[in-house]
């Protein structure tokens, strides 16, 4: 990264008295209260907004482990350390390591279903939504839907906050993350 840019990792007694509430469901959720969050506490319109669009997320109709999935895909594309350690983690908790691994490695994903999710999802991102013909029929034929393929928006809409916000204030890999 470049140059220190000095944000703080606040907490439930220096945060903006606003947010504090969510730092603590955060640390409570964790066991601890990672970086990334305790760095935007900052501006706690974006930690809103975060947990705000994780909740609408996790109402999509994907799985929790294509939501990962999804979410891993574009952790590694923008090149976010924590997120990438972040959902490997959560990856490994749900027993899928190996897909966690194949990502890591740049690997094509042993389920053709999740590889095509995981395609549409970079693609979506690169080509800021004009997504081509072949990926796209690839996310249809893998059984996933139009309204799936707007969904997925909610939730890259969403990490490409968090990664740019982690990016930003140069938040750190939580030694529990490694």
């Amino acid at each position: 990264m470049t140059e220190n840019r000095d944000y703080a990792d606040l907490d439930e007694t220096t945060a903006p008295e606003e947010i504090r509430p969510v730092l603590a469901a955060t640390r409570a959720q964790f066991g601890f209260l990672p970086s990334a969050m305790a760095r935007i506490a900052a501006a706690p319109i974006l930690a809103r907004a975060f947990q705000r669009g994780l909740a609408e997320f996790d109402r999509t109709s994907f799985s929790p482990l294509e939501r990962e999935v999804g979410v891993l895909a574009l952790a590694h594309l923008i090149g976010c350390e924590v997120c990438v350690a972040l959902h490997s983690g959560v990856l490994r908790r749900m027993d899928q390591a190996a897909i966690a691994r194949q990502m890591g490695d740049g690997q094509p994903l042993e389920d053709g279903r999740l590889q095509a999710l995981a395609a549409f999802t970079r693609a979506l991102f690169e080509t800021r939504g004009d997504v081509n013909r072949e990926v796209f029929g690839a996310f249809l034929a893998a059984g996933f839907t139009r309204a799936q393929s707007l969904e997925l928006l909610v939730g890259v809409g969403t990490y490409v906050m968090s990664t740019f916000a982690n990016r930003l204030t140069q938040a750190s890999v939580d030694p529990q993350l490694a």
